[in-house]
């Protein structure tokens, strides 16, 4: 959301998204405006190529509930907690930039697919779409004002 474009990127990468209810729970605010989200006045359910948003079933739920309980040096939070529970039962890739998330994804569930958010900004469906100017103010809002992480190359 830091992009000010998630409707754009999202549309150019042509891809189903999904989004955990803990995620969506998790966004409150937007990181640049401050503006305060609220049911159907949330961004994530106001794009016309929805993130469809889901509910933890079963496996996911032990799993989620695995990880968020584990001592603080593994622990995460719920929306990232969430996220792994459905990549990892659905076989869906993930797009996370927590770094503690990302490794007990490599140690413990290496077969989910991952990527950064700059990754994302960097692919060539979204170069093409919102141009190289635009693409790259995307970057700097969400180093500025999101919780991206840019990977060391």
């Amino acid at each position: 959301m830091a992009t000010q474009a998630m409707e754009p990127i999202l549309t150019a990468l042509g891809v189903p998204c999904h989004a955990p209810e803990q995620v969506f729970s998790e966004i409150k605010r937007h990181p640049i405006t401050g503006a305060i989200f609220s049911g159907d006045t949330h961004p994530l359910r106001q794009m016309t190529s929805p993130v469809s948003i889901v509910s933890l079933e079963g496996k996911e739920l032990d799993l989620f509930l695995n990880i968020v309980g584990r001592p603080a040096v593994d622990a995460l939070g719920d929306g990232e907690a969430a996220a792994i529970a459905v990549a990892v039962t659905r076989g869906l890739d993930l797009v996370i930039d927590d770094t503690k998330a990302r490794r007990i994804l490599r140690q413990e569930f290496s077969q989910v697919r991952t990527c950064w958010t700059v990754d994302l900004l960097q692919a060539q469906q979204v170069l093409a779409a919102l141009g190289r100017r635009q693409a790259e103010d995307c970057f700097a809002k969400a180093q500025r004002f999101g919780r991206m992480h840019v990977p060391r190359t």
